[in-house]
């Protein structure tokens, strides 16, 4: 009997032969190959997209709002007439200027022609005067007339010689209207420019070239300077304004020196929009600012975004935004999906596949993206590119555990016969695993 009992490989005990010694099963994994790619570690904050020109355009005159050219939308030019209130008491005004300016003008032409007039009669009092002064000096030598003769010429010549002084004022006095004048016409005029711009202030233009974003107003509204009537915005002339701590100032100052040249020097920038899914758009530093804000702590950077392309969705000023600011790169990091990265006493480690056994490895954490983290091996452990890590199952495994590998992401597994599910599995454990995959 003894000898039945070697040879059926059972152990005779008090209660009979004792049962086999049975051999541990594999534990089933599903696994991610270790890519080499690039890591980057990123700044994410929310913000809101502006307009660098985007203005509240108010009427600078009360009126009734008598015309609209503008609805909310239209793209208009710099100049463009958005909306007219009630003129007819500035265009009446701008006529009756223009009235008082004419009269000027004529008082003015007026004057002009006096001025030669009253320069010939000088002419011609002075050559009366001269002649009378001749005539009396060649008398008075000649001593051949009387002196009442002689003295009625005196008097001639002195008349002719008070007729030139007299015309002589005319000239000045006709010069000094002249002025008067000038002066009445200047003011005309500017009586006229103010008219004119009371009623300039009763149409409403677009200082700039861009789109309606709010019309705020309608015919036969009372509109005036308390209250704005249109939005205009510039959706081409896009950008975000973020806050950063302190501590960040000499970076994002350096960055804006380098300007980004896509060597690694300047800081790249996505901006993302829930309202746009799948769609990323480039930024660029505009402006840093040199101060702190006492209050935050914090400084102001302006980013730079790009406008829509013609025909396709884009950035619009308001909309909500994810800035991804990227600061470092690791060009050629080894790269785990989350799942496989387990941390026990300060420790961090990944459980790889080999030769059927899994085999922990320490590692150093690194980057992070949304799936997947950048490990560094460490303690003289190794780990390369391919190198399959075990991302479902290595909460409860054992380092040199037997295992059965199903690789994800669509790699065919190393081990043919993990193809179908463990039988240990229960349906649900079965669907969360399927849902994982990729």
């Amino acid at each position: 009997m003894a000898g039945l009992a070697a040879c059926s490989g059972e152990t005779a005990g008090p209660n009979g032969p004792a049962p086999a010694v049975k051999q541990r099963e594999a534990v089933r994994v599903r696994t991610s190959p270790v890519e080499q790619r690039e890591m980057v570690r990123t700044i994410s904050t929310t913000t809101t997209v502006e307009s660098e020109r985007e203005i509240r355009l108010v009427p600078r005159a009360a009126g009734v709002v008598m015309r609209l050219d503008a609805e909310e939308g239209d793209r208009v030019k710099a100049g463009e007439v958005l909306a007219e209130l009630d003129r007819r008491s500035s265009q009446a005004a701008i006529t009756e200027a223009r009235i008082a300016l004419r009269e000027a003008e004529d008082a003015a032409r007026k004057a002009q022609l006096t001025l030669p007039e009253a320069e010939n009669r000088v002419a011609t009092a002075k050559l009366k005067w001269e002649q009378g002064q001749r005539e009396y000096e060649r008398n008075e030598k000649a001593g051949l007339i009387s002196q009442q003769a002689l003295d009625n010429l005196r008097v001639v010549r002195d008349t002719a010689q008070s007729e030139h002084d007299g015309a002589k004022l005319a000239v000045e006095r006709a010069e000094v209207d002249i002025a008067a004048l000038g002066t009445q016409k200047a003011k005309a005029e500017l009586a006229l420019q103010r008219a004119e711009l009371e009623d300039s202030y009763l149409v409403l233009t677009a200082p700039f070239e861009g789109v309606i974003a709010q019309r705020l107003l309608k015919v036969g509204d009372s509109a005036g300077p308390s209250a704005p009537a249109f939005v205009l915005t510039d959706p081409t002339a896009l950008r975000a304004i973020v806050h950063r701590p302190q501590r960040e100032l000499a970076m994002f100052f350096a960055a804006q020196r380098s300007g980004g040249d896509g060597n690694g020097n300047g800081l790249e920038i996505r901006a993302v929009a829930e309202a746009l899914p799948g769609k990323t758009f480039p930024g660029e530093i505009q402006l840093v600012s040199p101060s702190i804000d006492p209050q935050s702590g914090s400084f102001r950077v302006t980013v730079r975004l790009p406008p829509a392309a013609a025909g396709e969705a884009g950035l619009l000023p308001g909309m909500l935004v994810r800035l991804e600011i990227v600061t470092e790169r690791h060009p050629n990091a080894l790269a785990v999906p989350k799942r496989a990265l387990r941390r026990e006493g300060g420790s961090d480690f990944v459980f790889v596949v080999d030769a059927g056994k899994s085999r922990r490895v320490e590692v150093k954490e690194g980057f992070s993206d949304d799936s997947s983290t950048e490990v560094e091996p460490l303690n003289g452990a190794t780990l390369a590119a391919g190198t399959r890590v075990i991302v479902i199952g290595n909460r409860e495994i054992e380092d040199g555990a037997d295992v059965l590998e199903e690789a994800t992401a669509g790699a065919p597994p190393a081990n043919p016969a993990a193809a179908e599910p463990a039988a240990s599995e229960t349906p649900a454990q079965a669907t969360t695993a399927s849902s994982t995959k990729g």
